[in-house]
């Protein structure tokens, strides 16, 4: 009876650990952006919601490095904005070299504190045999849309 107790707890702890089953980033996270609080230097800012946006959405993605960003108006819609991003990256494993796309759109009502409304992203990434974590892309509304003192 020990033993197999023993062992549920054991196979319990190993499947939390194997399907990876914590958040994309902590919400205390001093690493993590918000855009509560963006910041003087908007293109470092934009590098880490990229680089965030890219980690939630892959397992290991190293060598992450930003390509460009644009904030352009969403047409007829008063107070929003379209932070399109777009990062390199390799895989942890098969170092192949891959691009994603990240569209974050913005409620930017109040100038100093936009409000991120919803993420959307691709990459090129043909190898993975698993999508990109549509559960932790979204997660990251929630740290995005923290205030920070």
């Amino acid at each position: 009876m020990k033993l197999t107790l023993t062992l549920a707890v054991l196979f319990a702890a190993l499947t939390v650990v194997a399907t990876d089953a914590r958040p994309a980033l902590a919400a205390d996270d001093d690493d993590a952006p918000s855009f509560k609080k963006r910041g003087d230097k908007e293109k470092d800012f934009m590098e880490r919601v990229g680089t965030a946006v890219v980690k939630a959405a892959r397992t290991k993605p190293v060598e992450l490095e930003m390509a460009d960003y644009k904030v352009e108006p969403v047409k007829d819609k008063k107070d929003r904005k379209d932070v399109k991003i777009t990062m390199n990256w390799k895989g942890g494993i098969t170092k192949t070299k891959v691009q994603s796309d990240i569209v974050i759109h913005v409620d930017t009502s109040k100038d100093k504190e936009w409000e991120v409304l919803n993420i959307d992203y691709k990459d090129n990434n043909k190898i993975s045999i698993t999508k990109p974590n549509t559960g932790k892309i979204q997660e990251l509304i929630k740290v995005f849309n923290r205030d920070v003192k």
